[in-house]
């Protein structure tokens, strides 16, 4: 597959995994709290997972997670790995956290969509100061 077709393949389906939650039900549930920042923290661990995945296949940089380090070899696996992880940490938060502390949950949930935007910017500045594989 062409480098930008494996991205584009990549990245949709990431939005759907994402968008596909909030399409599911029959009938539309009532929209809580969380439904808004679940929805970003999402959106913005995908951007995060794509640039990783593209910074790791076409340029020189390491992975500095020590969970996933050792399949920094193999692009896919690592994104798919870290991706399971956190569609379960977003859940566990949000079925731990949500009912009972809905504001703290939330505020939870913006923070980690501000701290993944901001890893999205990093792997993409680390991609202009690294070599090309």
């Amino acid at each position: 597959m062409p480098h930008n077709r494996r991205v584009r393949v990549l990245a949709a389906a990431l939005l759907v995994a994402v968008i596909s939650p909030s399409l599911a039900p029959a009938q539309e549930p009532p929209r809580g709290r969380l439904y808004w920042p679940t929805i970003a923290a999402g959106s913005a661990a995908t951007a995060d997972w794509i640039t990783t995945y593209h910074a790791l296949k076409f340029y020189k940089v390491q992975e500095t997670n020590p969970l996933l380090k050792p399949m920094q070899t193999s692009p896919a696996r690592l994104v798919s790995v870290g991706g399971v992880i956190d569609v379960a940490g977003l859940a566990a938060w949000n079925l731990t956290m949500g009912p009972k502390h809905d504001k703290i949950a939330a505020a939870g949930l913006w923070t980690m969509t501000a701290f993944r935007v901001y890893l999205a910017v990093h792997n993409h500045l680390n991609e202009h100061r690294a070599e090309r594989r």
